[in-house]
């Protein structure tokens, strides 16, 4: 195992457990560290699987820049929340037809696109459940991804788009999922009738 590959996925593991956990009430937090997570992945991927200090660096500015950006983001949180599930559902799906990777192609990232943009959209009409849907499956996404890298539990973790192809990885994201929202949507419930 690389040191890109440890780093990288103690990183997806230990954000995946914060977004599962904390993801509906900690909304403006969770766009920090899926900001953090976007741009620390995507200087590691430019660095290639040994990485030099400098492009640790350089990941950690990147991922802290994107970081303040999510954070500042917390007034279109529906929205974003709605692009989260909807790029979620996307990615799910290309694994499970078993398009990813550098197989996506053109078509894959315009579904992407488009799957964000849909999300978007209606995310505002979902309301308040748009975060507990798109944390919970952002949070197990990214858990699956981190144990794919740390432990190779037979699952693609070079190909994020691809994991969940295989059954394991499969009923074991949406058993996260189902967790992360089940738990989150009693947390919210509670708190709604504490607030009345």
């Amino acid at each position: 195992m690389s040191s890109g590959s440890l780093i990288w996925g103690i990183l997806a593991l230990a954000s995946g457990i914060f977004v599962c956990a904390y993801g509906n009430v900690l909304f403006r937090f969770v766009l920090a560290v899926l900001g953090f997570v976007i741009g620390f992945s995507v200087v590691m991927w430019i660095a290639g699987p040994s990485p030099s200090a400098l492009m640790f660096a350089v990941g950690v500015v990147a991922g802290g820049i994107l970081a303040a950006i999510g954070y500042a983001m917390f007034k279109l949180a529906l929205y974003i929340a709605g692009g989260i599930l909807g790029i979620v559902i996307v990615l799910t799906v290309l694994g499970l037809v078993g398009i990813g990777g550098s197989n996506l192609g053109v078509f894959g990232w315009i579904l992407v696109v488009a799957g964000a943009g849909a999300g978007g959209f209606f995310g505002r009409r979902l309301g308040n459940l748009v975060f507990v849907f798109a944390t919970a499956l952002a949070g197990a996404y990214l858990v699956i991804l981190g144990m794919a890298n740390l432990f190779a539990v037979g699952i693609e973790g070079d190909n994020p788009v691809k994991m969940l192809v295989a059954g394991f990885p499969l009923v074991l994201f949406l058993t996260i999922a189902l967790i992360s929202g089940l738990a989150q949507h009693q947390a919210m419930r509670a708190r709604q009738r504490l607030l009345h």
